[in-house]
């Protein structure tokens, strides 16, 4: 799979000497922080690339480091804690115990690193007979993590994909007949990328760090280039969830990256790879942008290029990115809208209303809507009716109709009747249980329920320059908040302060956020029925509260209060005193 440089000319230097400069940059900062000794609490993962840092440096011959002898000792150090950390079992104890997924991640850099010691040719003794000693210290590594790498289990999807690729890795340098079927048994359940493109976490971050990079390496390394095929599908989705600033919308993710802000540059190398052996203009149009802005992570990119020669070839063309486009996901529930500099992003997807919790691996952000508005940037739209502390808005669906979509969610409690004579306890003692919200010792299910219901429809409906937010209700009457949160860096107007809270309450008039020359403005719509004598309180809902817990968006937060008796349409108009241009990916 690997595409050998054909011609000099064909080599990106520019480019080559960007990934060594910030590597050596690296080491720089590793030689001085190492210097006394490595820390005896330093992760293996961490060693492992401090490790593998040291290695492309070494090897790299426009590096200040190429061939230098001076940082062996660094090198050797750092190995001597990687195997003082590796347990007897062959394992390495990081986020998880004794951890095969994790133990992968840091048997991959290894290979990786064993791979490059391979390629080398141009590094003369006594540094080549280092890096020999080097590879032999790896391949023990390796050989005695393989016995638990094949026996190992996962517990989350990606790792399938981690463990995979690590066994590949090991089998490619040290072949071992084993290797193959254990391989090909965790490929059998199937990559799980929807239609969409989107991998079943739904998690740019997972996508760029392991899902992705194991594919292609077990494409590579096992012959299976259809692996190729669900990687190339979530890039070209990522492009669509890409601001003009490198930003990725995570808010569809089940992972921890939802309520994290995450680059496109993490995806370097690999649109880099699909840029070229693609000849794919949209795919270098990304690679381009990443470079403008500087890659992070130069070690990692450098190493790719010393075992993909592709990697360091000319890119092809960039293709012009489009004035504007339009995408939605029905599988994850997420529709984007761009325009230039100014996006929209709405959510129905959540996990919520099918789990009914919040909890690692579901998709549980309250944020149904995001606006940018060149540098003004609304993080979060959440509504919060009080309705038995079950917290705010989470829509169970979305739909498109016409320029507009419609999320809508159902809730439902109530009280309980007694129970009926056959059901009666003579002890007073009744099955523990949870009812929805709560556990209690009630037998809630031999009890009639008498309902209380709360319907919520919210509908989005793209005007020129913004939305209309239209919020209605069916059900029982209460009291509902409405909460904008602003990215810091700019300046509200046309709001007050709420006593005793970081907050800002909407006065009734038109409001904005403005950072610069662009702004966010909101007001109500004709016809909505503002409160200006009630104070909104936002629930973040009991299963938050009940731990010491938070659904707190940071930023600079508005409250509007409304309630579920009353109309109330928000309207969101995007204005620019300076409309610029701006490249996204």
């Amino acid at each position: 799979m690997a595409v050998r440089v054909r011609q000099e000319t064909e080599t990106d230097h520019a480019y080559i000497a960007l990934l060594v400069t910030g590597s050596d940059a690296v080491v720089a900062e590793l030689a001085v922080s190492l210097a006394a000794e490595v820390p005896a609490d330093l992760p293996h993962r961490e060693t492992m690339r401090a490790a593998l840092s040291v290695l492309c440096v070494l090897v790299s011959p426009t590096s200040r480091w190429f061939a230098d002898a001076g940082v062996l000792p660094l090198l050797s150090a750092l190995l001597d804690h990687l195997e003082q950390s590796q347990g007897a079992n062959g394992l390495f104890d990081g986020d998880n115990l004794s951890s095969p997924p994790d133990t992968s991640f840091t048997i991959n850099d290894l290979c990786l690193a064993h791979e490059i010691i391979a390629e080398q040719s141009g590094v003369a003794a006594p540094v080549a007979d280092a890096l020999r000693e080097v590879a032999g210290r790896l391949q023990a590594i390796a050989a005695c993590a393989l016995p638990a790498l094949l026996a190992g289990g996962v517990h989350t999807p990606n790792h399938r994909w981690e463990i995979a690729s690590a066994l590949a890795r090991i089998g490619d340098r040290w072949p071992d007949p084993r290797i193959a079927g254990r391989v090909d048994a965790w490929l059998r359940e199937g990559i799980d990328v929807d239609g969409d493109g989107f991998y079943s976490e739904q998690s740019p971050n997972y996508a760029a760090y392991v899902s992705n990079p194991s594919l292609m390496a077990l494409a590579r390394l096992v012959d299976r280039p259809e692996l190729l095929g669900p990687v190339r599908q979530n890039l070209r989705t990522t492009i669509t969830l890409t601001e003009a600033d490198g930003e990725v919308e995570t808010v569809q993710s089940r992972r921890q990256d939802q309520r994290e802000v995450f680059s496109v540059r993490s995806f370097l190398s690999q649109y880099r790879w699909f840029a070229l052996a693609d000849q794919d203009g949209d795919f270098a149009r990304v690679v381009e942008q990443i470079v403008a802005a500087g890659p992070t992570e130069p070690v990692r990119h450098l190493a790719e290029v010393l075992v993909e020669p592709i990697l360091a070839r000319l890119l092809p063309s960039a293709a012009p990115l489009a004035s504007a486009d339009d995408a939605f996901y029905p599988t994850v529930g997420l529709a984007r809208r761009r325009d230039g500099r100014n996006t929209l992003s709405v959510f129905g997807g959540g996990d919520f209303a099918r789990t009914r919790r919040i909890a690692s691996g579901l998709a549980n952000s309250a944020v149904f809507l995001r606006m940018r508005q060149g540098d003004a940037i609304l993080d979060a739209l959440r509504v919060s009716p009080q309705f038995f502390d079950l917290g705010a808005f989470r829509a169970s669906s979305i739909e498109q109709h016409g320029d507009g979509f419609v999320l809508r969610e159902h809730r439902s409690s109530g009280y309980y009747q007694p129970l009926a004579t056959a059901d009666l306890s003579r002890t007073g003692e009744y099955r523990l249980g949870d009812e929805g919200r709560f556990f209690a010792s009630m037998g809630f299910d031999r009890r009639e329920l008498s309902p209380i219901t709360l319907d919520t429809t919210v509908t989005v409906t793209q005007v020129a320059a913004g939305v209309d937010v239209g919020l209605a209700f069916d059900g029982v009457l209460t009291d509902v908040a409405i909460e904008l949160v602003f990215r810091p860096g700019g300046v509200l107007e046309g709001v007050a302060p709420l006593p005793g809270t970081d907050a800002f309450v909407f006065t009734g008039g038109p409001a904005g956020y403005r950072v610069g020359d662009d702004v966010i403005e909101f007001t109500a719509a004709a016809g909505s029925v503002l409160l200006p004598g009630r104070r909104p309180r936002f629930d973040e809902g009991e299963m938050f509260g009940y731990v010491g817990g938070t659904d707190r968006i940071p930023g600079l937060r508005v409250l509007i209060a409304a309630r579920t008796d009353a109309p109330f349409t928000l309207e969101l108009r995007g204005a620019s005193a300076h409309p610029q241009t701006g490249e996204t990916a």
